[in-house]
Parts: structure tokens; sequence; C-alpha cells
């Protein structure tokens, strides 16, 4: 397989952060472009990553403002509603993951792979899951070869901040038991994430679309 080019947005969050590592471990990775709100902050907390030469790391401003070739993109973008407030929830889950997509078309990326969340609906009765559902729904408009909508349950795995629910819940969902609403580890979701862009990539038959839920990534994961 030929060096791709690769957008990974999200890449200071759980699953993000797990992403980086795993592609830097492919030969078929040749250049990582690492979008940060804060990325002074992250390279001094990350100075090895950040003093390697396959990884340019910019702010989203400079990200829109550039035009260079992409091959893939892989975004984990999100937020929460306690921590940003509803208007601050849609502007990253939907429009900075919506605008990331737009700029990696555009750049002539072939497949865009992307964190959504189990029952996202535009039409649901909780906002989080409307939020993710217009997500969804914006970027299956856009021209691009595959899209990877990837819908897992409760993420474990350590964070920046903590968040209670995720905490409470994941604990109680670790067992298989509960199919599709089964906790998983970030760790676990990213290197699905990988796997699945590597088989896309690999395949001249592209399809359009395609959902993954628990099942899916504990496959893809394993493999």
């Amino acid at each position: 397989m030929r060096l791709r080019r690769v957008l990974l947005t999200g890449g200071s969050g759980l699953i993000g952060h797990a992403l980086l590592p795993i592609l830097l471990q492919r030969d078929w990775v040749g250049q990582i472009l690492l979008p940060l709100r804060q990325p002074q902050s992250w390279c001094a907390a990350h100075p090895q990553l950040a003093a390697d030469n396959r990884i340019q790391v910019l702010t989203y401003d400079e990200l829109f403002a550039s035009q260079q070739p992409v091959d893939l993109m892989l975004c984990a973008l999100g937020t929460t509603q306690a921590k940003a407030g509803k208007a601050g929830l849609r502007a990253v889950d939907y429009q900075l993951v919506v605008d990331c997509a737009v700029w990696a078309e555009q750049q002539g990326a072939e497949l865009v792979s992307v964190v959504s969340a189990l029952g996202a609906n535009r039409r649901s009765l909780f906002f989080y899951n409307r939020v993710k559902g217009d997500m969804e729904q914006a970027l299956e408009r856009l021209d691009i070869a595959s899209l990877h909508l990837w819908q897992p349950s409760v993420l474990i795995g350590a964070r920046g901040e903590f968040r209670l629910a995720e905490h409470l819940s994941g604990w109680l969902l670790r067992l298989p038991v509960w199919g599709d609403a089964q906790a998983l580890r970030g760790e676990r979701i990213a290197r699905a994430m990988v796997v699945a862009a590597e088989s896309s990539l690999a395949d001249t038959q592209k399809s359009s679309v395609t959902r993954y839920r628990v099942r899916d990534i504990k496959r893809l994961a394993a493999a």
C-alpha cells in the first residue's frame, strides 16, 4: 500500500490519543496532520511525539486556511453538554466535525471515518443523539468514496477530564451481555478504526456508508 496522508482530528481526546500511536506503527502512514485547539500545550505534554517529523501539529484555523492533499480523515472529536453547553456541544460534535470533513473532501480524501454514537438520530428525544444524527446526515451528503460512522456506547479509559456519568455507566456496562450497549475501551475503537481504514483503502470497490457498532468494533479490534 502506498504512503497515505492522514488527517486526525480530536487527537487529544480518549480515542484520538489512542489512534496516534497506532497510526505511527503503520508502514502505510506517511504524514499525519494533527489540528489541535491548544497545540503548544499538547507539544509540551508530548515532546517525543511533537518531535516526530511525520506529525504536523497545527491549529484548526491553520488547517482550514491551508491547501494540502490528504487521503483519509479519522475523526474522534467530541465534547459534553455539561462541559460546553448545548451550543458548545453542537459547535464541536456537529459543526467542527462537518467542517473538517468538508475540508478533507476538498483535499481529495477517499475515506472519512468518524466517531458518532449509539442512538444517533435526528428525531431523537435526546439533544446529544439529535446532534450526532444531524452530523451523520451532513456527512452522508458529501461526495466521499467511503464514509465510516462509528456508533459505540459508553467509552472506558483515562481522560483529561473526569466524566462521572460515563465512569459509573462504564462499570455497569462492561459485560458482553449488553450487546451493542456494552462499554468499550477507547483503544479498541481506535484499533478497529485503523483496521477498517486499511481494508477500505485497499478495496477498489468502495462502499459508500458503513456503520459500525459494538459487535463490529470488537471483531475488527481483534483482527
